[in-house]
């Protein structure tokens, strides 16, 4: 058991060590002592050790296949491709833009607003700074204020018009 351990190994045996205190066989404390153990672990023996005591299916075994840990940084996350984030940035700013003179005309603006409201997301979770995507949102929040403000205006024009004297 003087054979070298990883960080696979080391989070194989923590998650037995999580799983036989979801099923009751250790308490909080003694699975705390143990992980610390286990944590600190450089050879087999030293994670084969505090969990010998344990039923079968929370053994730890040193020659078992371990897939390797991959660092935070290096997971594979999907994403929108690059292309594909930089148009709908620009089409949020369009949108935005467009959302403006269209907001005096009974509050039409209001789609084109929304529109650039959502379509600026995808640039924004890619990029925070992706100036196109900031633009456009900005100009969207504008576009749906400008839009709320003028579908009030016609609508009270509609029920209560204007007296002539």
């Amino acid at each position: 058991m003087n054979e070298r351990v990883g960080t696979a190994q080391r989070q194989a045996a923590v998650e037995l060590l999580t799983r036989a205190l979801e099923g009751g066989y250790i308490d909080l404390v003694e699975y705390e002592r143990r992980m610390v153990v286990v944590q600190s672990a450089t050879f087999a023996g030293d994670i084969v050790g505090p969990m010998s005591d344990l039923p079968r299916q929370f053994q730890w075994n040193p020659h078992h296949e371990v897939a390797p840990v991959v660092p935070p940084a290096q997971q594979h996350h999907p994403q929108v491709p690059a292309a594909d984030v930089g148009s709908k940035s620009t089409l949020s700013l369009v949108m935005g833009a467009l959302s403006l003179p269209l907001s005096i005309c009974f509050g039409i603006g209001l789609i084109p607003a929304v529109a650039a409201l959502l379509l600026s997301r995808p640039g924004l979770k890619a990029h925070p700074t992706n100036t196109s995507a900031v633009v456009g949102l900005v100009l969207g929040i504008v576009g749906v204020a400008a839009s709320v403000v003028m579908l009030i205006a016609f609508i009270g024009s509609i029920v209560d018009p204007p007296s002539t004297t």
